[in-house]
This record gives structure tokens, C-alpha cells and sequence, in this order.
């Protein structure tokens, strides 16, 4: 593995465990024995890698913090009021009538209170237990109900982003966009995130009680769920078509693994001689920057995959590696509202560049990258570091990307396990082949 670039060390200083730029995808979380799942460009990171796929552009800022007119640590920022904070506390600690929260609850809850006047959601601190789960969620196994969740902001409570297919919640009906109210039939609504994930995991074989509302009915609804282990998949495979002339790839998550084995994967198809090719990125809430950048180089070549750009005013550019493996038969990548960060890099690079017709649904909006950094007591503190752009510099944050073809999913499709948007991705092509 390569150093991290000397140009970025000032920037990117962090733990040489969780070095690596993440997208954490719709911040979102797998419901498993983990509190995030990879994705989003929600994902992981572990080291800022690959600087031959990166060319700075010229003119640009040093990327110093220093350069955006702040202090570069908070101990200088804050020294001449921060005595107020222990003036105060030390009132508390005085004279409150009742118990006083421990020592470590009440700086977890200070550094908490701080992030949340970020205004920025994928900002965020994970306790020492929330951090093993974090990295319990790069082994690629788990025991939980298998679904990736956010929390809906404007309900303030779970909502799910994804039920894993043919996992626990998949098979008890949970579908994607159910606001989650209960669990075991105590209240999460004005909880947290985390919170209702400690609730809802748990060991194989044993149940919970989900008190589900969905779009459409009447009133909320108990689903039934009986956890399992769930082995997080990476890629899977098919031939389509009448005639089986249409190659199909799907990836689940942008993890370390993942540009080795869609390149191995279409390597594999391209020795059929298939006449077309789908990549799914359905569901797929992103994960390792850098792992985008190695995907997209598998469809096209000497191309542009994405910017990134620092509050510095810095940008970086990276570019494809390595020649393409299905550079040029007929593509078309299906994507939907659970398609986050890293799949959206590689979604808006095939698109901007005219390599794929896009299909499905418009995209999550998961514009920015994240930073992890493992803290002395083992906690972590993720960091907005950046924010990407597609090739074309448009940005993504908030509006998600435009499929080309829209092609949407009833409530009755997605109940009967129907696929129109495969089946609408398989005519396309076979249109286009005649």
C-alpha cells in the first residue's frame, strides 16, 4: 500500500487504521451487529491511496487549514472562552441537586452537542462500543435483521434505505421507504441513530417486533423479524436475455475488494462474448473513494471520474486506470434511491461521459467525503473533508442524479418481487442490438 500523498498530510492526519477518504453513503447504517455498513461513499475508510489516478489542478490552494482563515486546532480557537464551559460545570458539579452523568457520558455528550452545530449530518462521533461496531461492519458478516437504514429527519426516526434481498427483513416484507416507530413495542421516534440500531440488533434466531408505517396504509403495522447471520455480499453474476446475450453484474458495496472483483467479474463475462452488459448499483450506498475511481476504469478509459474539492478552494482530479475491459459494448447501469456516494461516482462518470445509459430511479445525493479518525479511548470522529463532483462539475448533494430512462417500482411490484427495472434495462438493450 502507497503513503498517503505528502501534499495531504496536513490535511488527511489521521490514525494509519482509518486513513482512507470514505463516502458514507445516505449515512446509511446496516440494521446487522453493525451501526454503519459500507456505502455511501456508507462506508469505511482506511488510507488515502492510488495517487497516480490523481492530478491536481494548477492554480489551486495549498489545502492548509490554515489557509481558510481558522485556527488548525481548537485548543487555540477556544482558549480565551472555553474557561466559561468549566466556570459552568464546576457550578453543576456543586451545587446540582441529583445524579451527575459519568465523566465519559458527559464529554461524549459535549463533543456531540458540538457536531450537531456542524449542520452537516455525516459529521459525526461514535462512541468506543459505536466504533467496534463501525469496523465490525468491514468484516462482511453480521447477525441482525440485514437492511440499511437513515434517520428521516423529518419524522425523526428509522427509515429504511434497503432490506437486503433474501435476508430476515427482506423475507418478513420490510421495504425500502417503511419509517421504523417502534421497536418491541417501545417508542424510537426523538431517539438517535444509534440507539434504535443497539434496539433492533441482536443474535441469530431470536425476533423483534418492528412497528412499521408505510406510504399508503392506513395506519402503522407490527412486522415480525427473526435475526439471522447475514453474510454481506460484495458481487453477483447472470446471463440475460432470450438468448443470454446480455451480461449482468451487480455490485452491493464499494469495499475493498470491489474494483478486483467487478474487473475479474466482467473479465469473466467478456469471455462469453455477450453482445450487451448491466451493472447494478441498485441498493448500493457506496463506500471507499478510492474503489470507485478502480470500478469506473473497468467500463472506460483515459477519462475523468470525479473532483474533490477542499474548503481550501482546492481541487483534485482523478482520473481512470489501466485500460477498460468492456470499454465499448452497449451498457446500462440501473440505479435507485438507495444508490449513495460511491455509486454515484461511478453512475455520474458513465453518464457525463456518454459510456452507459442510466435506468431506474434518481439517486440518494451523497456529495461528500469522510475522514475517520480513531480517537485515543478507541472512539472515532468522522470528518467532512471534502465534497466531489461528476466529470461535467456538477454536484450531486441533496439532488441525487437523473437516470436517463426513469423507470419506477409500484408498491404492488415491489410486494410481488417483480423487477420492472430490470426487465426495462434487458429491452433497452435488446432494442438496441437489433
Amino acid at each position: 500500500m502507497q503513503q498517503p500523498p505528502t501534499e495531504s498530510s496536513n490535511r488527511l492526519t489521521a490514525s494509519p487504521r482509518w486513513s482512507q477518504p470514505l463516502l458514507l453513503g445516505c449515512m446509511a447504517l446496516a440494521l446487522l451487529v453493525s451501526s454503519f455498513v459500507l456505502g455511501g461513499v456508507l462506508g469505511y475508510g482506511i488510507g488515502r491511496f492510488g495517487q497516480p489516478a490523481i492530478a491536481a489542478i494548477p492554480g489551486a490552494g495549498s489545502g492548509n487549514a490554515s489557509a481558510q482563515g481558522r485556527p488548525t486546532k481548537a485548543s487555540e480557537a477556544l482558549q480565551d472562552d472555553f474557561a466559561l464551559f468549566w466556570e459552568a460545570l464546576d457550578l453543576v458539579y456543586r451545587d446540582f441537586y441529583g445524579d451527575i452523568p459519568d465523566a465519559k457520558t458527559l464529554t461524549y455528550d459535549a463533543i456531540r452537542g458540538v457536531v450537531s452545530k456542524l449542520g452537516d449530518p455525516n459529521t459525526s462521533f461514535l462512541t468506543p462500543d459505536e466504533a467496534s461496531f463501525f469496523r465490525s461492519s468491514m468484516e462482511g458478516s453480521f447477525e441482525g435483521i440485514g437492511a440499511r437504514v437513515e434517520w428521516d429527519e423529518g419524522r425523526d426516526t428509522v427509515r429504511i434505505v434497503e432490506p437486503f434481498e433474501n435476508q430476515p427483513a427482506w423475507r418478513a416484507g420490510i421495504r425500502r421507504g417503511d419509517l421504523v416507530l417502534k421497536v418491541d413495542g417501545i417508542e424510537i421516534i426523538g431517539t438517535d441513530l444509534a440507539e434504535a440500531i443497539q434496539k433492533i440488533r441482536g443474535e441469530k434466531g431470536t425476533q423483534v417486533v418492528l412497528t412499521v408505517e408505510r406510504e399508503g396504509e392506513a395506519a402503522p403495522f407490527d412486522v415480525t423479524v427473526t435475526r439471522d447471520r447475514i453474510e454481506t455480499p460484495t458481487i453477483s453474476t447472470d446471463s440475460l436475455g432470450d438468448d443470454q446475450e446480455i451480461a449482468y453484474v451487480r455490485l452491493y458495496s464499494f469495499n475493498q475488494n470491489a474494483g478486483q472483483l467487478v474487473r475479474q467479474a466482467v473479465s469473466d463475462a467478456m469471455k462469453r462474448n455477450p453482445r450487451a452488459l448491466i451493472f447494478d448499483l441498485r441498493g448500493n450506498t457506496g463506500g471507499l473513494l478510492r474503489q470507485a475511481v478502480v470500478v469506473a476504469s473497468v467500463f472506460m478509459q483515459d477519462q475523468t471520474v470525479l473532483l474533490e474539492r477542499f474548503a481550501s478552494g482546492e481541487t483534485e482530479i482523478y482520473k481512470t486506470e489501466g485500460r477498460a475491459v468492456a470499454g465499448d459494448i452497449p451498457l446500462v447501469v440501473l440505479v435507485n434511491e438507495g444508490s449513495a456516494s460511491a455509486s454515484e461516482i461511478v453512475a455520474g462518470a458513465l453518464q457525463d461521459s456518454g459510456r452507459a445509459t442510466l435506468m431506474g430511479e434518481t439517486t440518494f445525493g451523497k456529495g461528500s467525503v469522510q475522514l475517520p479518525h480513531t480517537l485515543s479511548d478507541g472512539s472515532i470522529m468522522r470528518v467532512t473533508i471534502a465534497r466531489w463532483y461528476t466529470p461535467l462539475d456538477r454536484s450531486i448533494d441533496g439532488a441525487g442524479l437523473a437516470p436517463d430512462v426513469v423507470v419506477e417500482v409500484s408498491d404492488e411490484e415491489r410486494a410481488s418481487r417483480a423487477d420492472p427495472q430490470l426487465e426495462a434495462a434487458i429491452e433497452h438493450l435488446q432494442r438496441q442490438l437489433r
